[in-house]
């Protein structure tokens, strides 16, 4: 949905003009990123099973590397085809690690947890199809960037989630729960287990629609 829209080329411009320049001053290199990257997710995972509060501001900085080390790869002159495996590799990894925590959280909560484990495995399976029908469409030599919820807005709303949740609960849900608790990170689970299946089926029409009209 960022995808080619000013506010992603503002972003990537802000990154360009006043992160970058000190990484690369501190002789950081991109696979150095990734690999923080996994270690913030991991973090990332641990605090959401206590923390949404935390896990979710752990998971906007895993976001935030992310896109840091593609960044700082282009402004060294190093998109090798090397990183750029490595870091598709690892952002698969991160994303896992994240919802891992989440289920581990209401797990602690003592929530109905075969329905979670199904909302968490209907993000995990849309979430890499997503990633798939991209991988194989490219390919195939076919763009394949339609779509909601690519990997950036899918951080962006567990991140987001994760601490909105913490305010409501504490300011409107308060201490003893209620059936408000952890609305906010619960809709935002039900939002990605749709939206996510939805992206991946709307990609795969796309590419084969794509395909099609070429052959003809």
């Amino acid at each position: 949905m960022l995808k080619g829209t000013p506010i992603e080329t503002g972003y990537y411009s802000l990154l360009e003009r006043h992160m970058v320049p000190r990484l690369v001053r501190l002789k950081l290199r991109p696979n150095h990123i990734s690999f923080l990257g996994l270690i913030t997710s991991m973090l990332a995972g641990v605090a959401f099973i206590y923390s949404p509060l935390w896990g979710g501001t752990l998971t906007l900085l895993t976001g935030l590397l992310d896109t840091l080390d593609g960044s700082l790869a282009r402004a060294l002159g190093q998109s090798k085809k090397f990183g750029a495996f490595l870091d598709s590799v690892l952002d698969r990894y991160t994303e896992l690690i994240i919802y891992l925590g989440i289920w581990c959280y209401f797990y602690r909560q003592g929530s109905n947890t075969p329905i979670f484990s199904l909302i968490i495995l209907l993000i995990i399976y849309g979430s890499l199809m997503v990633s798939y029908t991209r991988a194989r469409a490219e390919g195939l030599g076919e763009r394949c960037l339609v779509g909601v919820f690519q990997r950036g807005e899918r951080i962006i709303l567990i991140g987001l989630a994760g601490i909105v949740n913490t305010v409501i609960n504490t300011l409107a849900v308060g201490p003893q729960g209620g059936w408000a608790r952890d609305i906010i990170l619960v809709g935002a689970l039900l939002i990605l287990a749709v939206g996510t299946n939805l992206t991946a089926l709307w990609r795969f029409l796309h590419v084969l629609n794509n395909l099609r009209r070429k052959k003809s």
